[in-house]
């Protein structure tokens, strides 16, 4: 698809989300193209990345090591380093022989190269950075030692082996922190494992003429199998065997039944297998699951199988409509409803569905219960009305992908990476918590999560979100409460808060009217601005808050309220248990009366009839009571708003 075109997709997608009126929103093309050319330059400078990565390189799964296959076709030419071993800025490049027993620590990553041997013999050693492998002979061996490699996320760290390298790991614990991990495989490598320990699921990508020989462990992870790649299993537990059906493959297989494999055997010369060239052998195994990763253009028919998951790969530039696929289901005859592509299930069980756009491709989700959705290179995704239960993962963008997702939910993590865009709107997370990593955008609008979004490395987030109210009263003053900022980290060239706006409209009107014009001040779960409803009938309203950055962009988040008589509300509203407020009217002096302990910090607003803020004080401590002098505020009805340990307490006041 057309870059053009995505800002379309943008646009449409938030004026569909927002009821019609969220027409104020778009992505910058400049922002985006800048962004464009800095993952190319990366792509192309591989070399200058590579030992300053620090694990900042993190994606989901496989699709991580997706993006390293892509990017990592470079020739070890770029590393012609010579001489002895040495550390350069935290990374420990190998080029001879080093080998290290006892305890050992490195803070960044490790690069063998040129013919290096990096050798750990009954060693305890923690290194904080990836591993690389690069070259002919150039080699990572370890005898009965521990590697600790701690994570602070998921993916966080990788093991690559490219271009003929090799490792060896005999009686030997692999610690990640207990986390997931990579391992990507590629150009000649061969990695053999013997009686090692994982602590921390592996995923890994074997793909060109690689080998992995794997003899003894207590978790195996999952491998994506491509190429003219070989795999060979024995005595091993826990596995995911993801089999690749690449474009011109025609498939007619079954995969074993249960769980323990006796000797399993996956090749081009077994009848109904055409158009692979890997190989796959597995010997006395437990806990294996079967995978398959169908790819635009394929055609492959599985039966009498129990599929632990079925990702579908999005390979060209089209635009693909999906839906109708839930997780958890049994199809006794099954053709997938994809344009690209032949995917039939006779008899078949599918535990989790999961969707990948990859490489100019847009993907359009609605109706679906699936476990993953992620996005790569240029590629897209709108989803619309479906939930990701987290069975295969999380709901993620990198490179230069945009992952729009509205009115859905999400069971685990919502990411940006890279150079990606999220867009989380009017949903709900109920596990994990937003965040974006590298020099991503995510935006969380009108959504529930638990944990506000999250920026690091040189990322920013959005958030703008209205909490309160949901009933309010004709004439009278309503606390609008909620969240309006843009944040990001001290090291982002990324987008700043500069303001923000509140409108309200009656349900059917066709335009909004103000309620606070540019406030510049961020908000988080605070009182946004209030709202005066004198003269107002009773009825359904909507409250937009638009939210807008430096550079000119605004994201819209719209509540709707339900506007009652006021005779409902009583002739007195009620106190708060934990603030008392008089005389109410007050004419030189309002007096507040905290029920909050001691020492506790409380914070003191109040806010006039148009929203603007005309009192502050925000270090109120150490007593239970307070005043404000009213001599000098004019006369009329007034907000007070009361924050005490992160509660907020609202009560309207008037000053003659």
């Amino acid at each position: 698809m057309k870059r053009s075109n995505l800002f379309i997709l943008i646009f449409t997608f938030i004026a569909c989300t927002a009821s019609a009126q969220n027409n104020n929103f778009h992505f910058p093309k400049k922002q985006i193209d800048a962004f464009n050319k800095s993952a190319y330059q990366k792509i192309c400078a591989r070399e200058n990345i590579l030992p300053n990565s620090g694990g900042n390189i993190a994606s989901s799964g496989f699709m991580q090591l997706m993006k390293f296959k892509q990017a990592l076709h470079l020739s070890t030419k770029y590393f012609s380093l010579k001489g002895k071993s040495t550390t350069s800025n935290d990374t420990l490049i190998v080029t001879d022989t080093l080998l290290i027993t006892g305890t050992y620590s490195h803070n960044g990553p490790v690069i063998i190269i040129n013919g290096g041997f990096l050798h750990f013999k009954n060693a305890s050693a923690t290194i904080l950075g990836d591993i690389y492998v690069w070259g002919a002979n150039s080699r990572l061996y370890a005898d009965s030692s521990t590697l600790y490699i701690p994570q602070q996320y998921f993916y966080q760290r990788s093991l690559v082996v490219i271009d003929g390298g090799i490792v060896h790991y005999h009686n030997t614990t692999l610690d990640h922190s207990g986390l997931s991990h990579n391992l990507l495989a590629g150009k000649n490598s061969y990695i053999e494992m013997v009686n090692v320990q994982n602590n921390g699921f592996t995923t890994n990508s074997v793909n060109s003429n690689a080998q992995i020989s794997i003899n003894g462990t207590n978790e195996a992870g999952e491998y994506v199998t491509m190429d003219s790649a070989r795999l060979n299993f024995k005595n091993a537990n826990t596995i995911l065997l993801w089999h690749q059906f690449p474009d011109t493959s025609v498939i007619n297989f079954s995969f074993p039944k249960g769980d323990t494999v006796s000797s399993y055997k996956f090749n081009k010369t077994l009848p109904g297998v055409h158009g692979v060239e890997y190989s796959i052998v597995a010997d006395t195994c437990t806990n294996v699951m079967w995978g398959m990763m169908p790819v635009t253009g394929s055609n492959v028919t599985i039966s009498n199988s129990k599929i632990r998951s079925i990702g579908l790969w999005f390979t060209g530039s089209d635009t693909i409509a999906v839906n109708g696929l839930v997780n958890n289901s049994h199809y006794t005859t099954f053709t997938a409803g994809l344009s690209d592509r032949n995917l039939q299930l006779d008899n078949c069980d599918v535990q989790t569905w999961s969707i990948y756009p990859m490489n100019k491709s847009h993907v359009d989700l609605s109706g679906c219960i699936v476990g993953e959705v992620g996005t790569e290179q240029h590629s897209s995704f709108t989803g619309l009305n479906f939930t990701c239960d987290g069975s295969g993962g999380y709901m993620w963008a990198t490179d230069t992908t945009v992952v729009m997702a509205g009115y859905c939910s999400d069971v685990n993590a919502v990411r940006s990476q890279g150079n990606g865009i999220v867009l989380f709107a009017y949903s709900s997370l109920m596990g994990g918590y937003p965040s974006a990593l590298n020099n991503s955008v995510i935006m969380v609008i009108q959504s529930n999560v638990q944990q506000e979004p999250v920026p690091l490395d040189n990322a920013c987030a959005w958030y703008a979100m209205i909490e309160q109210p949901f009933n309010a009263y004709t004439d009278s003053i309503a606390a609008i409460t909620g969240s309006a900022w843009i944040v990001k980290t001290a090291s982002s060239s990324l987008m700043d808060f500069q303001s923000y706006r509140l409108y309200y409209q009656q349900n059917g009107a066709t335009s909004w009217s103000n309620i606070l014009t540019d406030s510049l001040h961020a908000r988080h779960n605070d009182t946004l601005g209030i709202w005066n409803t004198s003269g107002f009938s009773a009825g359904q309203y909507n409250i937009k808050l638009v939210l807008r950055d430096n550079w000119g962009n605004t994201a819209e988040a719209i509540k709707g309220v339900n506007l009652m008589p006021k005779i409902l509300a009583g002739i007195e509203e009620d106190v708060t248990q934990s603030m008392n407020c008089f005389p109410n009217p007050a004419t030189d002096k309002l007096n507040i009366v905290f029920n909050v302990k001691q020492g506790r910090s409380v914070s003191v607003k109040l806010f006039n009839e148009l929203g603007k803020e005309i009192y502050s004080d925000n270090g109120i401590a150490n007593s239970n009571s307070f005043s404000i002098d009213t001599r000098r505020i004019p006369a009329g009805i007034y907000l007070l708003n009361v924050s005490c340990d992160g509660n907020l307490y609202n009560k309207v006041v008037a000053i003659k």
